[in-house]
């Protein structure tokens, strides 16, 4: 064989291993992705299960209240503190505090300071699942309030309210998956059929 040949062998031989070696780290990159990927979607659906559990309470919360006649309307029960968090725009401008233009974790530092006021916040940070040993598990919470869906405009109408459910997962103190849910809720005048 001569030398030339001898050279340009060691090239295809180096190209080949450079190729295999591409191959392999793709192959590692791709399967070491697939179970990060599932666990955030584990973590998206324990959120939703949260802002679910919180939607649940909150309907038989309102419904007590209703029925013992704590509360006759949603009047006096929507978030509007701050101020303009159900109101998209001001003066033709954009609000920045609108619930909808903020992330969960943001909505639920704008409402923090309200979180004791019934009348304001429903729940607030609620756990909804018990630990091995039976206590509240802080990993998984919810968060529910009601809005005002007139405060846009249209007729005021004190028997609507949107209902929004917040449900966090977290790993410590830090969120890791939030979920919202918003569900319009209307009363319904007694003695009428369902």
């Amino acid at each position: 064989m001569k030398s030339q040949e001898r050279g340009s062998t060691i090239i295809v031989v180096i190209l080949v291993i450079a190729f295999m070696l591409a191959v392999g780290i793709a192959v590692l990159t791709v399967t070491s992705t697939g179970p990060k990927s599932s666990g955030n979607g584990r973590d998206q659906e324990e959120a939703f299960n949260a802002a679910e559990a919180g939607f649940d309470a909150s309907r038989k919360a309102i419904e007590d209240l209703i029925m013992s006649g704590t509360w006759v309307s949603f009047s006096d029960h929507c978030l509007d503190m701050p101020v303009g968090i159900d109101i998209p725009f001001i003066a033709g401008a954009v609000n920045p505090l609108y619930f909808r233009r903020n992330t969960d974790e943001e909505v639920l530092a704008m409402i923090a300071p309200y979180k004791d006021d019934i009348n304001e916040v429903i729940f607030y940070d609620r756990p909804f699942v018990k630990d091995t040993v039976g206590a509240d598990d802080l990993r998984y919470t919810y968060s529910a309030f009601l809005i005002n869906d007139e405060a846009v405009g249209g007729t005021p109408d004190p028997n609507d309210v949107l209902l929004v459910c917040i449900g966090v997962m977290r790993s410590g103190s830090r969120v890791l998956a939030t979920a919202r849910l918003e569900i319009v809720l209307a009363m319904q005048a007694l003695g009428t059929n369902p």
